[in-house]
């Protein structure tokens, strides 16, 4: 039963200091010295009662360990990271997330000190700082490591919980989607940009992009040997199984996002494409290659000097200190700030606008349909077959010459690069 004994002498106070005994889940006797708000108990009552409290809190199994709510944030999160179970990248962008954002702050805080006003003020000056997804990322992490926290009984509630109850601080309007599509003239344009400035292989991962739907990281992990480029009357099929990424410093081969590892029919016009481009290289292993071959590598590098420029333009140049001439591509007009990503949004967008069924356009996307829907809806091979026809159909449109619809813009004007100064020597050097 709940009682409570002399602790000491509180000199600065001049108080008698006490301290409540409670009996905890597993039967051995717990002590508690402070109140939540970690002020002493002076009376013999006060360390009583709050102690019978924490006694009842255990026979309702709502009892919450105060030595568990003195665990660090920083403690916490290593506990937390061996945990958890997700995939390699997923794991590294966590590490990041907590590393750059979240302990700097809230390393040294004990869990149970977390209060949800502090938190808030905190992410209100986050999101000054950085873009709104990374924002949005570093308190989806930090959301859900506290959930599993409230879980592991640190503490009661999650500070930074989605807050459903009320509104707080001015009213904003739900962002609509600012994703920029590109129509298939758009990504025909993209395309002979890219052909134009890094060749076959280049205009190549533009257009499998964009009319399969896979990832560039799933376009640079197909082997050869996945592709069934000719028709045995199931279609031309790739088969997307795993995705080329750089895990912690290694180039390496991992599952497909959400374990989406699927085989999609090729229109007639991108089998055709994919067979020149591997006839063209008659050795290697992979079906998409860097610019010199070996593993294709996408980096920060490849979207400044050639994702931006075969979308935004690039102005020609004259051979400059030795460096060779190259010729200049057009800007294609009202596509401006498409991602590769992008491509993979416009093909769900061409496909919906086909009236396709809805189980077998998200099968292509490497999505499961959730629900009633999913579990009693069915991809067949007429389906994809009927995809594949679509997705034919748009291409050959693009084709069709426009007259009158000024889709390119003028070349971006050439602006040389400034020459690095050599540091000024100084009369005593050697």
């Amino acid at each position: 039963m709940a009682h409570a004994e002399k602790r000491g002498y509180d000199k600065r106070a001049r108080k008698w200091r006490y301290r409540g005994r409670y009996k905890l889940p597993n039967g051995e006797w717990g002590s508690v010295s402070k109140d939540e708000n970690g002020q002493p108990f002076y009376t013999l009552r006060s360390a009583k009662d709050y102690a019978h409290g924490l006694e009842v809190d255990v026979r309702r199994q709502q009892f919450f360990n105060p030595r568990d709510g003195r665990t660090t944030v920083g403690q916490w999160s290593e506990r937390w990271l061996e945990s958890i179970d997700v995939g390699p990248l997923s794991e590294k962008e966590y590490r990041l997330r907590l590393k750059n954002q979240i302990l700097p702050e809230w390393g040294q805080t004990a869990v149970g000190d977390l209060s949800p006003t502090a938190v808030t003020t905190w992410e209100k000056g986050l999101r000054q700082r950085i873009s709104k997804n990374y924002a949005d990322a570093v308190m989806s992490v930090f959301r859900t490591m506290l959930d599993d926290a409230v879980a592991e009984r640190l503490r009661g509630d999650n500070p930074v919980a989605t807050r459903k109850s009320g509104r707080r601080g001015k009213f904003k309007p739900k962002p609509k989607d600012e994703k920029t599509i590109a129509t298939p003239r758009q990504v025909l344009h993209i395309a002979r940009n890219a052909l134009q400035m890094r060749g076959l292989n280049e205009y190549a991962i533009v257009l499998a992009s964009a009319y399969t739907g896979l990832r560039i990281g799933e376009l640079a992990g197909v082997h050869r040997d996945q592709l069934e480029l000719k028709d045995a009357g199931m279609g031309p099929r790739l088969h997307s199984v795993q995705q080329s990424q750089y895990v912690g410093g290694v180039f390496t081969e991992i599952d497909n996002k959400y374990d989406s590892g699927r085989g999609l029919i090729l229109p007639a016009f991108l089998a055709e494409l994919l067979q020149q481009l591997i006839d063209s290289r008659p050795d290697g292993e992979w079906v998409f290659t860097a610019p010199k071959g070996g593993r294709l590598l996408r980096g920060g590098d490849w979207y400044a000097e050639t994702w931006q420029p075969i979308v935004s333009g690039r102005a020609p140049r004259g051979v400059v200190r030795g460096a060779k001439a190259r010729v200049g591509v057009p800007p294609v007009l009202g596509v401006e700030g498409l991602t590769p990503h992008g491509l993979r949004h416009s093909q769900k967008v061409w496909l919906d606008e086909g009236n396709h069924p809805r189980v077998a356009v998200e099968a292509r996307m490497g999505h499961v349909l959730q629900g009633v829907e999913g579990t009693y809806s069915h991809v067949t091979l007429a389906m994809e077959m009927a995809i594949a026809e679509y997705l034919q159909r748009l291409w050959e449109d693009s084709l069709k010459v426009v007259v009158d619809r000024r889709e390119l813009g003028p070349f971006p004007e050439y602006t040389a690069p400034r020459r690095k100064r050599s540091p000024k020597r100084l009369p005593n050097e050697d």
